[in-house]
C-alpha cells in the first residue's frame, strides 16, 4: 500500500488530530485505538512511513508496538513520534529512546504546531542516509488545569478531597458493592475504588484486593499516574512493563496488570480511580476502557452525592423545625436555579427533566415549559445536533443507563448561535431518590480571549498578516499537499527598496506607512487561497497555491505595478523589488523560499523596482 502513517490512540479526537498532521505530510492515515489492531494491521501492511503512538494502550503497551514495528521495518527506518499524558511512561521513554529507537517524545498537552513541527522533523531525517538520531530533548512539561502550576494543582485537588470529606472516609460496603460488580464485569479477580491523597492511595472501596494492598505509598501506586494524567492508564502486563516491571507492588506479586480511570469532579479534579487488577496479565480492548470510564464517572457521582446529602443534612439542621419539615429538596433548589444566569436543568429519578430554567432555554431557543418532562438522553442528544462535533459531544457525555454520575467537558456549540459551553452535571437528592443537576456556563468570552491571544501571536500588527510563525506553518502544509498530490505552489518574496531612506528623511510612521499601503494592495491581488505574511523587516511574502511560475510573475508585476502607482504621497519614494520561485518535486519549501530570495537580489542588483 502507499506510505501510511499509523496513529495508535485512544482518545478518536486527539488521533483525528494527530492524523490530520500525517496527513498534511502526503501520507495515508490508519487510525488504531488499541495495540491489537495496531500489530494486525501492520503485520499485513508493512511497517508505516510514521508511527504516532500513545504510551498507554489496551491489549500491550505502546513500548512493545514499537518493538514489533522496529522488527518489521528492517533496514528501512520508520520514525516514531511517542506521546503520553503519563509522566512515568515519558520519563521511560526517555530512557529508552537510543534503544527503541524513538524519535521524538511529547506530553499529550503539546500543542499542535509542536507536534507538527515534531512530526516534520522526523519525516525530513528519516530520508537522510543514517537515518534519524533519537530524539535526546526531555519532554516538554505537562500543561495544568487552567494553565496553572502542578504543584498549585495538587494543592486544590488535595483541599477538594478535604473539602468534600473523603480523606477521612473509611472503607464502605457500598463502595465495596460496587467494586466487585465492577471486577465480575470485566471477568477479573480484583477492582478498587481508591482515593489518592497526599503521601498515600487509600481504597475506600475494594474487591479481591489484599489489605496490604488498599493502602500503599504514593509513589508505588499505579493510581497515581491517572490522577497525574489525567486519562485512563492500561498496564496489561505490569511484569514485564519496562516502566513498572521493578514497582513493589508488582515484585511482591501483588499486581501484575492494571487498568483505571479517573474519578472527575464536575468541577474538574480528580480524587482518585476506579481501576481493574489481576496478578497476570489482563486482556482488556478499548472498548472496554470506554466502559470503565463510565463506571468511573457514576462512581464520581455517588461520592458528589454522599457529600451532597451531608451538606443538605447539615443546612436543614439549621433551618426552625416549621420550616425545616416544610422545605423539600426541589423547592430547596428552585430558589436559588430560577434565578442565576448559568444555564440549569433537573432530572428526577427517572432521569426526566422536572426543572429547566430560563437561562437554559435562551442557551438553545426554546422555552423552558418545553423542556420539561422530556428525557435526559433526548436533551442530549439534540443538544449534540448543536454542537461542532456531535459523535464527540455524545462520547464525552456518555453514562450508564442507570445510577448517579458526575461529568464535565467543554464544548464548542453552533446553534442557534456560535458559542462554547462548560457543560457540568453532578447528582442530588431528591425526594423520590436520585436527581442530576447540570449546569450549562457560556464560557464563550474565555474562549474568544484566548483565540484572540493566539491570533495576535500569529500576526505582525503594522500590516495586519500573517508573521513569520504562522507563515511557515502555511508553507509547510500548502508544500506538503502539492508534493503529495503532484499540483503546483509559487512564493513571491517582495521587499520594499529605499525603505531605510524612508525612516530617515520621514520617520517611523511615514515607513509602517508604505508597509501598510502594500499590503492593502497585496490583500487586494490575491486569491482567496493564497496568503501573505510579513516575512521579516521590509520584505513581505505572498504563498501562491495552484500557481507556476509564470503565474507568479504576473502576481508580482501586479502588485509591483499598483505600489509604483500609489505616488510619492503614500510611498514616500519607494518601490518593490520581487523574487519569484515555483516548488520543484521533492524540495523543501526553504528551498523555494531561498531560491525566490536569490532572485529578489537580482532584481535589485539589476536596478530595483522590477520582478525577477
Amino acid at each position: 500500500m502507499p506510505a501510511y502513517a499509523l496513529i495508535a490512540e485512544p482518545d478518536p479526537a486527539q488521533a483525528q488530530l494527530y492524523g490530520h498532521i500525517a496527513a498534511a505530510e502526503g501520507l495515508e492515515v490508519k487510525l488504531v485505538r488499541g495495540a491489537a489492531e495496531a500489530l494486525a494491521f501492520v503485520q499485513l501492511a508493512g511497517a508505516p512511513a510514521l508511527t504516532i503512538t500513545e504510551l498507554s494502550l489496551a491489549g500491550t503497551d505502546g513500548f512493545q508496538l514499537i518493538e514489533e514495528i522496529r522488527k518489521l521495518a528492517s533496514e528501512e527506518h520508520a520514525p516514531v513520534v511517542a506521546i503520553s499524558a503519563f509522566r512515568a511512561l515519558r520519563d521511560t521513554a526517555l530512557r529508552l529512546r537510543g534503544e527503541l529507537g524513538i524519535s521524538a517524545l511529547l506530553a499529550r498537552s503539546a500543542p499542535a504546531d509542536s507536534i507538527r513541527r515534531a512530526v516534520k522533523k522526523v519525516l525530513a531525517a528519516s530520508h537522510a542516509p543514517h537515518g534519524p538520531a533519537p530524539s535526546t530533548a526531555p519532554p516538554p512539561p505537562v500543561a495544568t488545569l487552567h494553565g496553572i502550576d502542578e504543584e498549585r494543582a495538587e494543592e486544590i485537588r488535595l483541599h477538594r478531597i478535604d473539602q468534600m470529606g473523603l480523606a477521612a472516609a473509611e472503607p464502605d460496603a457500598e463502595l465495596d458493592r460496587i467494586a466487585e460488580e465492577t471486577a465480575k464485569r470485566f471477568g477479573v479477580p480484583a477492582a478498587m475504588i481508591s482515593l489518592v491523597l497526599e503521601e498515600k492511595q487509600w481504597a475506600i472501596g475494594a474487591h479481591g484486593v489484599p489489605d496490604e494492598a488498599r493502602v500503599v505509598q504514593r509513589e508505588h501506586s499505579f493510581c497515581t499516574h491517572v490522577v497525574q494524567g489525567r486519562q485512563p492508564l492500561v498496564v496489561a502486563d505490569a511484569v514485564h512493563h519496562p516502566g513498572f516491571e521493578e514497582n513493589p507492588l508488582v515484585q511482591k506479586g501483588l499486581v501484575g496488570s492494571y487498568a483505571g480511570a479517573p474519578l472527575e469532579t464536575p468541577s474538574g479534579d480528580v480524587l482518585g480511580t476506579l481501576c481493574i487488577l489481576d496478578r497476570k496479565p489482563l486482556a482488556v480492548t478499548p472498548e472496554d476502557v470506554d466502559e470503565l470510564v463510565l463506571l468511573a464517572r457514576g462512581v464520581a457521582g455517588e461520592l458528589e452525592l454522599r457529600v451532597g446529602k451531608k451538606r443538605q443534612q447539615h443546612d436543614l439542621s439549621l433551618l426552625p423545625e416549621p420550616l425545616r419539615r416544610e422545605l423539600t429538596a426541589v423547592s430547596y433548589l428552585t430558589a436559588v436555579l430560577d434565578n442565576i444566569d448559568n444555564g440549569v436543568f433537573l432530572l428526577d429519578a427517572q432521569r426526566k427533566v422536572i426543572f429547566a430554567n430560563q437561562a437554559l432555554a435562551d442557551l438553545f431557543g426554546v422555552t423552558p415549559d418545553s423542556l420539561i418532562g422530556r428525557h435526559g438522553d433526548e436533551v442530549v442528544h439534540e443538544a449534540a445536533q448543536s454542537s461542532s462535533d456531535p459523535d464527540d459531544f455524545l462520547r464525552k457525555l456518555k453514562v450508564s443507563p442507570a445510577g448517579a454520575y458526575a461529568i464535565r467537558g467543554e464544548f464548542e456549540m453552533e446553534r442557534p448561535r456560535r458559542r462554547f459551553l462548560r457543560w457540568m452535571a453532578k447528582p442530588v437528592q431528591l425526594g423520590d431518590g436520585v436527581g442530576q443537576l447540570t449546569v450549562l456556563t457560556d464560557v464563550t468570552a474565555e474562549m474568544d480571549l484566548i483565540r484572540e491571544r493566539d491570533h495576535l501571536a500569529r500576526t505582525d500588527p503594522i500590516t495586519g498578516l500573517m508573521n513569520r510563525r504562522a507563515a511557515e506553518e502555511v508553507l509547510e502544509r500548502e508544500a506538503s499537499r502539492a508534493q503529495r498530490f503532484g499540483s503546483r505552489i509559487s512564493v513571491a518574496l517582495i521587499d520594499l527598496d529605499h525603505f531605510k531612506q524612508v525612516n530617515d528623511r520621514f520617520g517611523h510612521a511615514a515607513g509602517d506607512d508604505a508597509l501598510r499601503a502594500t499590503a492593502q494592495v497585496l490583500n487586494s491581488a490575491m486569491r482567496g487561497v493564497d496568503v501573505a505574511a510579513r516575512w521579516g523587516g521590509d520584505e513581505l511574502l505572498a504563498i501562491l497555491p495552484a500557481t507556476g511560475l509564470e503565474g507568479a510573475r504576473s502576481f508580482g508585476e501586479r502588485v509591483r505595478a499598483a505600489v509604483e502607482g500609489l505616488g510619492a504621497q503614500v510611498m514616500r519614494g519607494a518601490t518593490l523589488s520581487v523574487g519569484v520561485a515555483e516548488l520543484q518535486p521533492g524540495e523543501d519549501w526553504a528551498d523555494a523560499v531561498r531560491r525566490a530570495d536569490a532572485k529578489l537580489y537580482e532584481a535589485k542588483d539589476a536596478g530595483r523596482n522590477r520582478v525577477a
